[in-house]
């Protein structure tokens, strides 16, 4: 028989259960030190269990976070950064060129519309002029800009 200590069975059990993941999303200009400051999440301390792995997305998706609790009580937690996404070190995506979008009259109930790909992204301007304009900001969102 070998020496080597195995894990025993109660250690072993499938990861959501005995961690548990939760998804924060938190306002935008939110900073790491923020989140990491020990009251942060006062408000859910009751479901923190020590071991889970929480989420953390701010809405202007500058922080970008994996965190571990270490330990929890009823006023504090002390978490652990596991990952933070580094906009220097991600691998760079190559720019692809988008289709514009089409804008066009689609009748009575539809007036001005304009579509990207064959679908309908948005209708009911009264305008060409309306319509080209929200078109111009959809591809500006669609290219992160």
């Amino acid at each position: 028989m070998s020496d080597i200590q195995k894990l025993g069975a109660s250690r072993f059990m499938p990861a959501d259960y005995s961690i548990g993941r939760y998804a924060a999303t938190v306002p935008s200009e939110t900073t790491l030190e923020d989140v990491l400051h020990p009251e942060y999440f006062g408000n859910h301390f009751s479901v923190f269990k020590q071991g889970m792995r929480i989420d953390v997305i701010s809405d202007d998706m500058k922080l970008d976070c994996e965190l571990r609790v270490v330990g929890v009580s009823k006023t504090a937690a002390k978490l652990r950064v596991l990952r933070v996404y580094d906009e220097k070190k991600a691998i760079k995506q190559p720019t692809a060129e988008l289709t514009l979008p089409e804008v066009n009259h689609g009748g009575p109930h539809h007036k001005w519309r304009f579509l990207h790909g064959g679908n309908v992204v948005q209708h009911s301007f009264d305008t060409k002029e309306a319509a080209e304009k929200a078109a111009e900001k959809y591809l500006e969102l669609l290219k992160g800009e």
